[in-house]
Formats: structure tokens, sequence, C-alpha cells
């Protein structure tokens, strides 16, 4: 299997499953944590991503199947998703950059309206598949009725949009204007970021 990419987490591996191309995502141990604790850290995660995966599927966000589970391992076996990360897409400067922006919004409203909190939103986990957006890697997520969390997860979003997308700053603007007008708490949780970037300052 070749190493995709390896994350704080995880790693990722290329790999074939049932003669279908997947991905490999494996949970890696913490030296510095008990073995006992570090486990049932892991295995609730790997539980908890599987049920983000499945919920968001449910909500009609794009996202890998999943294939296989095997906790022993804490390894999950998922669908390969084809196509380029909205990263790439908008660092190439594609015409259709706003657009993809707003469908970005959209989706990431569909989350939060169905009570997900992906955790780690940044358009390197993002997917351009076709015409649909597929969401990747909800390992930091969580269920959550709560303005406060969904405006945590957007102003996340909001910081690795600006540091690396600097130059489409109307994308993020058009981006938010489609998430307030899918979601109907939306313009709530948009006016709440400021005010937990506000207390970020003092801490």
């Amino acid at each position: 299997m070749r190493i995709l990419s390896r994350g704080a987490e995880a790693k990722l591996l290329a790999s074939d499953y049932l003669g279908r191309k997947s991905v490999v995502k494996m949970r890696e141990r913490k030296k510095y944590r008990a073995k006992e604790l570090d486990e049932k850290i892991i295995a609730e995660r790997l539980r908890n991503e599987c049920s983000l995966l499945s919920r968001a599927k449910k909500a009609g966000v794009r996202t890998p199947a999943i294939w296989k589970v095997e906790p022993e391992n804490f390894t999950l076996v998922l669908e390969f998703i084809r196509g380029r990360t909205l990263k790439e897409e908008l660092l190439k400067g594609t015409r259709g950059a706003e657009k993809l922006c707003k469908l970005a919004g959209k989706e990431v409203a569909k989350l939060h309206s169905n009570g997900i909190v992906h955790g780690d939103l940044t358009t390197g986990n993002i997917i351009v598949h076709g015409k649909m957006l597929a969401f990747l890697d909800f390992g930091l997520g969580k269920i959550s009725g709560k303005a406060e969390d969904f405006a945590v997860d957007m102003l996340a979003f909001r910081k690795t949009f600006r540091a690396t997308h600097f130059n489409l700053l109307s994308g993020w603007k058009a981006l938010e204007k489609s998430y307030a007008a899918a979601f109907p708490r939306g313009k709530e949780v948009l006016r709440q970021i400021e005010r937990v970037e506000a207390r970020a300052r003092y801490y």
C-alpha cells in the first residue's frame, strides 16, 4: 500500500478492496498516552467517524462509503473518491471559483442543519467530484445543536480559507452568503463567529 498522506491522528494509504480502488485510514497510537486510555480514545473516535460519515450521507452530503471497519486495528477502508481537492481547484484559479465556494457553503449548511460539526473544515478536506463536492475526514467531528459549535466550525474554516486563498476573499463571502441562505440558523451562526473570535483573543 502507498501512503497518500499522514496527519496528526492517522495515515491514509492507497489500496484495493474487492477490486475497487480504496483508501485505508489507519489511526495511529500516541506513545505519550497510557495504552489503555489511548486505545479507548482511538476506538471512540473510530466509532464517531463512522457515525458521522453515515449521518452526513443521510443528510445528502457526499462522503466516502465505508467498505470495511477493523476496530482491532483502528482502521477504516473507505471508497476512493476521484477528483481534485477544492484547495487545488481554487489555487489554480478556475473560472468557477465562486460557484464552487457557494456550493461549499450550501453543503456545510446541510451538515449543520443535521447537527453535524465537521471539526476540520478546510478546502483540502473537500473533493470536487464532477458537479458535486465530497467531504472527507470527520475524525474530529461531533454531533451538536449549539450555534456556538457551528460558529467554531465555520471560524476554523474561515481562518484556513483566508490563509490559503487570500486572493479569493470574494469566494469566502460567497460561501458565507450561500451558507446563511441554506441554513435557517445561518445568520445567527455567522454573528456568533465574531463573538467566538473576540473571546479567543483574550486567551
